[in-house]
């Protein structure tokens, strides 16, 4: 049996599928790539809800207006920690008056939290895997609190990836061993080519004026597995992070928003002695792969990952911005990251080429930092950010701490320098390709396929008693309907049949059910009433026969 090529994307075939989607194909020849359904996550409504429960009408007046919460950089001052409870209610706090704000502020509908969960530990601590352990706990706890307070428990709602500091610097020592400056000038000379070469696993140590070589590479990749193991505590395992670098991206869907959010690690090769932030080629060109697929087309695509796109001549710690030129090319439009403590809304265009695509980048201040870490004139703060996929704007608003005790923090409106306010409006670029109109209906048979395929009857039925006047869905119905056996669903999801397959589908059921009201309906049916086809008489015959004695 050969695939199916739909503007030159192959889909794997399947007897359930082969004569609707060709039908489809042939009825919108759409660019079309499938993929693999994305997991939702949804928890008990926590006690939390009624304090801002008009964040969901909010939230619902229009599905093409939405706004997304971007915290970053939640390390913890280790000397005077800022507590969960303290934080989380100044957060709750400051979204109720939202509204009330100059211009009012969508309620969020999602939250990313763009890296740097812990502060991290030293790698001369004598208990590192407690206390990260700790830190790690403390920060999962404060994320859960706030997916039950904003996000009715969903979970899903809040996007995670790591920072810089969410790496062991313990675990990168012990995957090293130390190299004292040689003597002899050819050794130093063969040591600094090495520092400099493409993928090297020589470190320098400024503070130690000496090297570090990685020898034990699967050791060295278990640096961020205290964030592995936070995330997947915080997704309950429905989510889990890779500790395969190539893996090491993951794909948020909101269908009901038209937004799909790829979350990147760039901390591949990033460790304290090698501070330059990058993605894994292989991780970075699967996300956008997935991005592209055609359950996305016509979606806003966004991206998250920590580290800054730039940096002055005296900092090292940033993103070669020529990776975004990929994003951009692969119809990234909104970019979110942290780790500079300061907010900030940049475009970055396409210059490879005529094309005049650009991504807009956001960036977030810093959540909790301790004082010591925050820039001069910059508070802690954090970013709402707007977005109208009717007329393809966003709007940026800053939000930054306006009070001076750093464990009971107050949010109020901050300021963007371009603009002198405490939002910028910046129009987005639009989707490589619209969304063709019926692309929804095959990916929901698409769907259906892979359900039939898994015998799982029921779930199939859900999908299919929405779609049930598509023509092409009858076929699965009536598939799904004579595995299920259940007479009262064979009547309400086929009334009324529509062919004379369906109307003995229909006969039999009433039969079998003894239902004389619903059999004299059905007989006055014009379809059955008047129907010559055999078997259809033989069922009109049978039920008048049994109602008539």
């Amino acid at each position: 049996m050969r695939a199916i090529l739909w503007e030159g994307c192959f889909l794997r075939p399947s007897p359930f599928r082969l004569c609707s989607l060709t039908l489809l194909a042939s009825r919108n020849p759409i660019r079309c790539r499938l993929g693999a359904a994305q997991q939702s996550l949804s928890t008990e409504s926590s006690a939390t809800e009624h304090r801002i429960s008009w964040i969901g009408a909010a939230r619902s007046a229009s599905t093409l207006q939405f706004s997304i919460l971007h915290l970053s950089d939640l390390h913890r001052d280790l000397q005077d920690e800022l507590a969960n409870g303290p934080l989380l209610e100044s957060l709750i706090r400051d979204v109720e008056r939202y509204r009330d704000q100059n211009p009012p502020i969508l309620a969020p509908s999602l939250c990313i939290v763009s890296g740097d969960l812990v502060f991290g530990v030293g790698p001369r601590h004598p208990d590192p895997d407690t206390e990260l352990e700790r830190q790690y706990s403390q920060a999962v706890a404060f994320l859960v609190s706030l997916a039950d307070a904003l996000f009715n428990g969903n979970r899903d709602r809040i996007v995670l990836i790591p920072g810089n500091h969410d790496v062991s610097y313990p675990a990168v020592i012990a995957s090293a061993t130390r190299i004292d400056i040689p003597s002899n000038p050819s050794e130093r000379k063969a040591l600094t080519d090495e520092l400099w070469a493409p993928n090297t696993r020589l470190r320098w140590s400024w503070a130690e004026l000496c090297f570090y070589r990685i020898r034990d590479v699967a050791l060295y990749e278990q640096r961020l597995a205290g964030f592995a193991n936070a995330y997947n505590q915080f997704y309950a395992s429905k989510r889990s992070f890779s500790m395969t670098p190539e893996e090491q991206f993951c794909i948020f869907d909101y269908p009901e928003l038209t937004l799909s959010i790829a979350a990147l690690n760039s901390c591949y090769r990033n460790d304290p002695l090698q501070r330059s932030g990058s993605f894994h080629p292989s991780a970075l060109s699967s996300a956008c792969s997935e991005l592209r697929k055609a359950r996305r087309t016509g979606w806003l695509l966004a991206a998250t990952w920590h580290h800054s796109v730039g940096g002055s001549p005296a900092q090292n710690d940033f993103l070669d911005h020529e990776s975004m030129q990929y994003l951009i090319d692969s119809g990234v439009s909104l970019g979110f990251h942290g780790h500079q403590h300061s907010h900030d809304c940049v475009d970055e265009r396409y210059r490879l080429g005529p094309d005049e695509r650009k991504m807009t980048i956001v960036s977030a201040s810093t959540l909790c930092a301790e004082q010591v870490s925050l820039k001069p004139g910059i508070p802690r703060g954090y970013n709402v950010v707007e977005v109208d996929t009717e007329k393809w704007t966003c709007g940026v608003h800053s939000r930054r701490m306006v009070n001076n005790t750093f464990n009971l923090p107050v949010w109020g409106p901050g300021q963007f320098n371009s603009t002198g306010k405490s939002f910028v409006e910046i129009e987005l670029s639009r989707p490589l390709a619209k969304r063709p109109p019926d692309l929804d209906k095959a990916l929901l048979l698409e769907r259906v396929d892979d359900l039939l395929s898994r015998r799982q009857w029921s779930e199939a039925l859900v999908i299919l008693k929405d779609i049930k006047e598509e023509p092409l869905a009858r076929p699965f119905l009536l598939t799904v309907l004579n595995e299920l056996g259940n007479d009262s669903e064979t009547i309400d999801a086929l009334w009324p049949p529509t062919n004379n397959q369906e109307i003995v589908m229909v006969g039999a059921a009433i039969l079998s059910l003894r239902d004389p009201d619903r059999a004299k309906v059905f007989l006055k049916l014009h379809n059955v009433s008047n129907n010559a086809d055999a078997s259809v008489a033989d069922i009109r015959r049978r039920i008048s026969t049994r109602w008539s004695r």
